[in-house]
C-alpha cells in the first residue's frame, strides 16, 4: 500500500473502458436496418479482458459466422508506448432487435452505449391526390409498412383529427393486411370547406428503447369538386369610374375544376359577348376587363359569367360615374359610454357613391359662448378637434345602403358637443353636414376608484389618530382651566387671611 501510494499503480492494475460514440449522421437519429456498424471499447491496459453483452444480458462470442460477434484487435495508447486490446463489437447486417443497451465490461467497470435500429416506415398504395363531388362521403387510404410496426395518425393543417373532434364529420380507423397497416380517414358530406392536405404520419417507437423513435409523413391533397361561387353570392358590385380614366372590373369567383370566364355588356334582354383578347387572366382565377377611358360607361351594367363541369354563375358589375359624396341629411345618437359616442350618419337616399374617409370635428358645448345650435358659426369649429375616420384600414365602421356606422372615441365623460362631419372620396368631399348635440355618460359611483385596504386602515389610523389628539386637548384644557381656578381661589384665600391678622 505504502509503494503505491508513493510510486503509484502499475499499468496492469490500471482498469477503464472508453466505447466510440455512435454517430447516426445528421439527417438521421437511428441506423437503417440492413447496415454494417462496428462499435469499438478500449481498454486501459493490455492485461485486462473485455467483454460485450446484449441488451438481453448475453455475452457476445467471438464466432466470425454470427450475425453479430467481436473480434479483438490491439491499438496504440495516447503515449504511443504500448498497444491495450480493443473489442469490436460487429453487427453484420442490423435488424431492428438490436436496438437497445449494449454493455461493454471489464470486471467492476462497465460503460453503456444506446443503439437505435429502424426499418423506416414505407408508403404503399397511397394516392398523392383525390377529388370527389360535393355533398358525398370519402375515405382516404394511407398504408405503410415498416419495423416496428407503425402506429397510424391523421392530421390537417398541424391540427389532429380524431373521432372525438366533430364526430359526424370524421370517422377513423385502422386495419392491417398483406401491405402492412392501413389508416382510413372517412369525411362525410363533403363541402367545399373540406378541400385541402391531409397527412398520414406513420410512427415508430422501439419496444426496446423509448428514445428511439421514427415518425414519417405522406400527405394526400383532397379536392373538392362543385360548380363556381361567388364569395357575395351574386349580388350586384357596384364600379366607380373618373372622367377620363380607365376602370378594371374584376371577375373571380371559387369553385373546382377552376372555372373559365366569360364577359358580356349587358343591354337588357340582350348580352353582347366580350372576345377572349379583351379579357386579361391574372393570377389563374381573375378575369379582368378594362373599360377604356374613351368610352362612356356611366350607368351601364356588365356579366360576367363563371362556369365548369358542375354549373356556372353569374356576376353583375352597374358602372357609375365617380362623384363627391353629397351633403349627410342627419347624425343620429345609436349609444353613449362615458369616453364614447356610437353614431350613424344618413343621407336621404341611397348611397350612389363611395366614401373613403369620414372627417368628424366635434367642440364642448360648454366652450362655446352661444347655447343654441342655430347661433353656430363657422369661427366656432375652429376650437374644434378633428378626427378622419379612414374606411379603408378600420373594421369598426359598418355600411347599409343610406349610411354609416361608427365610433367616435376619447371623449370626456358626462360632457355635452357638437358635432359635424362630412364624406370624403377621390373625387372630392361633401358640404358638412348640420351640427348634431350628443352627450356622454357620467362615471357611476359603482366604478369610482376603490380604496385600498392599506389606504383604507391608514385613514382609519389617522381618524383615531385624530380623535386621540382631540381628546388629549379636551383634556389637557380641563386640567388648564381646573389649575388657574385653584392659584385664583388660593390667592383670594390667603389676601382674607392677611386682613384678619
Amino acid at each position: 500500500m505504502f509503494y503505491r501510494a508513493v510510486y503509484g499503480l502499475k499499468s496492469k492494475d490500471v482498469t477503464g473502458l472508453s466505447i466510440e460514440e455512435v454517430k447516426y449522421g445528421t439527417d438521421n437519429h437511428y441506423y437503417t436496418a440492413g447496415v454494417r456498424k462496428t462499435i469499438s471499447c478500449k481498454a486501459a491496459n493490455k492485461n485486462q479482458k473485455v467483454e460485450w453483452i446484449d441488451p438481453k444480458g448475453r455475452v457476445v462470442k467471438r464466432l466470425s459466422t454470427n450475425r453479430v460477434f467481436v473480434q479483438e484487435h490491439f491499438v496504440p495508447t495516447s503515449t504511443l508506448r504500448s498497444r491495450v486490446p480493443a473489442l469490436v463489437l460487429v453487427l453484420t447486417h442490423a435488424i431492428v432487435e438490436d436496438s437497445g443497451v449494449w454493455e461493454c465490461r471489464s470486471g467492476d467497470v462497465r460503460r453503456n452505449v444506446s443503439l437505435c435500429v429502424i426499418d423506416p416506415s414505407k408508403f404503399v398504395d397511397t394516392p398523392t391526390e383525390v377529388s370527389v363531388d360535393r355533398g358525398r362521403s370519402i375515405t382516404l387510404s394511407c398504408q405503410a409498412r415498416g419495423e416496428p410496426e407503425p402506429r397510424l395518425i391523421w392530421s390537417r393543417n398541424g391540427e389532429l383529427i380524431t373521432e372525438y373532434v366533430l364526430e359526424s364529420k370524421y370517422r377513423v380507423m385502422t386495419k392491417y393486411n398483406s401491405q402492412g397497416f392501413e389508416g382510413l380517414l372517412t369525411i362525410n358530406s363533403l363541402d367545399a370547406e373540406d378541400s385541402g392536405i391531409y397527412t398520414c404520419e406513420a410512427i415508430q417507437e422501439s419496444p426496446h428503447d423509448a428514445s428511439c423513435t421514427n415518425t414519417e409523413t405522406f400527405n394526400i391533397t383532397l379536392q373538392v369538386n362543385y360548380a363556381p361561387v361567388f364569395a357575395n353570392s351574386n349580388d350586384t358590385e357596384i364600379v366607380y369610374q373618373q372622367d377620363n380614366e380607365s376602370v378594371d372590373l374584376v371577375c373571380s369567383a371559387s369553385g373546382f375544376p377552376a372555372p373559365t370566364y366569360t364577359w358580356f355588356r349587358d343591354l337588357g334582354e340582350t348580352l353582347f359577348e366580350f372576345p377572349e383578347e379583351r379579357v386579361n387572366l391574372q393570377d389563374g382565377n381573375k378575369a379582368v376587363l378594362t373599360l377604356s377611358s374613351n368610352v362612356s360607361t356611366s350607368t351601364q351594367r356588365y356579366r360576367c359569367r363563371a362556369s365548369n363541369q358542375y354549373g356556372e354563375a353569374y356576376k353583375v358589375f352597374a358602372v357609375l360615374k365617380l362623384e363627391s359624396p353629397k351633403k349627410p341629411n342627419k347624425i343620429i345618437l345609436q349609444d353613449a359610454g362615458q369616453d364614447s359616442v356610437y353614431l350613424y350618419v344618413m343621407w336621404n337616399e341611397e348611397i350612389l357613391f363611395p366614401v373613403k374617409v369620414l372627417e368628424v370635428q366635434y367642440v364642448e358645448k360648454k366652450s362655446l359662448p352661444r347655447r343654441k345650435m342655430e347661433t353656430l358659426r363657422e369661427a366656432d369649429w375652429k376650437k374644434s378637434n378633428d378626427v378622419e375616420i379612414d374606411l379603408d384600414s378600420t373594421e369598426e365602421v359598418e355600411a347599409d345602403t343610406q349610411g354609416l356606422y361608427f365610433r367616435l372615441n376619447h371623449l370626456d365623460p358626462d360632457m355635452e358637443y357638437w358635432i359635424r362631419l362630412r364624406a370624403v372620396n377621390e373625387a372630392g368631399e361633401s358640404p358638412w353636414s348640420e351640427p348634431a348635440y350628443v352627450q356622454t355618460v357620467e362615471v357611476s359611483e359603482t366604478e369610482a376608484p376603490e380604496v385600498k385596504e392599506g389606504e383604507e386602515n391608514a385613514q382609519e389610523n389617522d381618524d383615531e389618530t385624530g380623535e386621540t389628539a382631540e381628546m388629549a386637548y379636551s383634556d389637557s384644557t380641563f386640567y388648564g382651566v381646573f389649575f388657574v381656578g385653584g392659584i385664583v381661589i388660593l390667592s383670594v384665600a390667603c389676601m382674607f387671611i392677611m386682613r384678619l391678622v
